[in-house]
């Protein structure tokens, strides 16, 4: 008996970390290039869910496609309503596993784990290193479930577990039950579809307790996005939001119609399983199918109210709100001579931000220094990839070089966003009230000159901001002198202030690289 139970426990250990070898290995292949191919390939609804029922199928878990375009849509690389679709349809892609689970692959299996991992033993083909290590994952998952179900051959003979199969026999909710239940600890519906079909498979379930077992995974789909939610915010708590209402649904109605079809006799489900197979564990299979078809026919159905009323649940954060780009689509790139203005448009997004980093160091800022920042960083590497794919598209000489000109002046910002950021995190923790004010306002009154400067694009301005960005080194060292330590107990908070003078000349210097880019761009556009 103790052996079957270490058994059993070595086969459910090693499906779970084939499990988690899979997500682990195909992430490492969900780099920039894939996520602009899921992009482009979701313009359309029908292959959105195409797409979506492929992606289910190879990562085997709608977490994982969840996590993956929840950075898409907050980057606006994917609109909320196509990743609806595709996270709907992802549902179904996850059955694979199931009907693979509910066939006898035993050689094969082991012929995949031994191939698989021969080659990362002895490091071939480095280059397809994740795509097999996903290989090797995969077959370890049927090998444990392979594993499980020799156990339960043996432990269906002992009376203990007839008696278990009889009460779920007699008490179908408590079936439902275990699956919600089932669900809520193990982070995959599919692994849990096929652990309950060895359940089935060694006699421990019924075919209708089974069923019911596959409803309630539903139920418990809902209950573990709302915990792993509770720490979201923005466009991930939207999504895990939506996959758990229309998972729950979906239980919910097939629960009731196996429940309809007990009591009343009329055919429906279980008449329908029984007629597309005489296997058992392909008939739990084709009730999964059921199960995640529904699931993506009932998120469908409210595409027509799930974004906004999603918007009200969980508003997007002011991170995501930043980093999204407003004018940077895929499709400007099918127009290039409007790219330097939809570009200039984006960077005018980048230096607004600036300004409330200054709030931070006045000790007045309504939002976290580290969440605009996030959102500044994400924004500008999305404007430096859409620069690189335009450079890379067959446009006349003289667009090519704005757009070098381009990559340069978002270097220069990229670079004044991380010190203006610093600098106001020294002068919001440290030093004197005076200097920082002045410092604090000084910076202010040339951030505001360059966003007039870059609006206007007029050469008054342009050479106004030239003035005063000139040399300020002499006044810099003034000030210096002026805020000497009086006694060792402020010696800290007066280092920092040289500090913040230190990254306020750096400022200084890129601001006026700014005005000499804007100088050279407006003698680019009149030449």
């Amino acid at each position: 008996m103790f052996e079957l139970i270490a058994l059993y426990l070595a086969g459910l250990s090693i499906f779970f970390t084939g499990m988690a070898g899979i997500s682990e290995n195909l992430r490492q292949i969900t780099g920039r290039q894939f996520r602009d191919l899921l992009s482009r390939a979701t313009n359309d609804p029908m292959r959105a869910g195409l797409l979506g029922i492929a992606v289910g199928a190879v990562t085997q878990s709608t977490s994982a496609v969840m996590f993956i375009l929840s950075g898409m849509v907050a980057s606006g690389l994917l609109p909320l309503r196509r990743a609806l679709v595709v996270i709907a349809c992802a549902s179904i892609g996850t059955t694979a596993l199931v009907f693979m689970a509910a066939i006898d692959l035993h050689l094969p299996i082991l012929f995949l784990v031994g191939i698989s991992g021969l080659i990362l033993a002895f490091k071939l083909f480095a280059k397809w290193k994740p795509g097999i290590g996903a290989l090797l994952s995969i077959g370890l998952v049927f090998f444990g479930l392979d594993m499980m179900k020799s156990v339960f051959h043996a432990l269906s003979e002992t009376q203990k577990l007839a008696g278990l199969a009889t009460l779920f026999s007699h008490r179908p909710d408590l079936a439902f039950f275990l699956g919600a239940l089932m669900r809520s600890v193990v982070q995959s519906s599919s692994a849990c579809a096929a652990i309950t079909i060895t359940l089935s498979h060694g006699g421990m379930l019924g075919e209708y307790p089974a069923m019911m077992t596959l409803a309630g995974l539903g139920v418990g789909t809902a209950v573990a996005a709302w915990f792993l939610s509770s720490n979201m915010r923005g466009i991930p708590r939207q999504l895990a939001i939506y996959q758990g209402l229309t998972n729950m649904a979906a239980g919910l109605v097939v629960a009731s119609l196996l429940l309809v079809e007990r009591l009343s006799g009329f055919p429906l489900l279980l008449t329908l399983a029984n007629t597309i197979s005489t296997s058992n564990s392909q008939r739990m299979a084709a009730m999964y199918l059921v199960l995640n078809v529904s699931i993506a026919v009932i998120g469908i159905a409210g595409l027509r109210w799930a974004p906004g009323w999603l918007a009200r649940m969980s508003p997007p954060t002011l991170e995501e709100d930043l980093a999204r780009p407003m004018y940077l689509q895929a499709e400007a790139l099918h127009s290039p001579e409007t790219a330097p203005e939809l570009v200039t448009l984006e960077q005018m997004r980048l230096i607004n931000v600036l300004p409330e980093y200054l709030e931070a160091a006045r000790g007045t800022a309504g939002h976290k220094l580290k969440a605009l920042h996030a959102g500044a960083v994400s924004l500008g590497q999305g404007i430096t990839n859409f620069l690189e794919s335009l450079i890379g598209e067959p446009i006349a000489p003289s667009l090519a070089t704005r757009v070098i000109s381009f990559q340069r002046k978002q270097e220069v910002l990229r670079a004044l966003e991380e010190n203006v950021l610093l600098f106001a995190e020294t002068l919001g923790h440290h030093g004197s009230e005076e200097l920082a004010a002045h410092l604090v306002e000084a910076l202010d009154t040339i951030l505001l000159t360059a966003l007039d400067a870059l609006k206007s694009a007029d050469t008054v301005d342009i050479e106004l901001l030239v003035s005063l960005t000139d040399d300020r080194g002499g006044m810099m060292e003034r000030l210096r002198s002026r805020y000497r330590p009086k006694d060792a107990e402020h010696t800290s908070d007066v280092a920092a202030l040289h500090y913040a003078t230190t990254l306020f000349e750096r400022n200084v210097w890129l601001l006026r690289q700014l005005a000499l880019w804007m100088r050279e761009d407006l003698k680019l556009n009149k030449a």
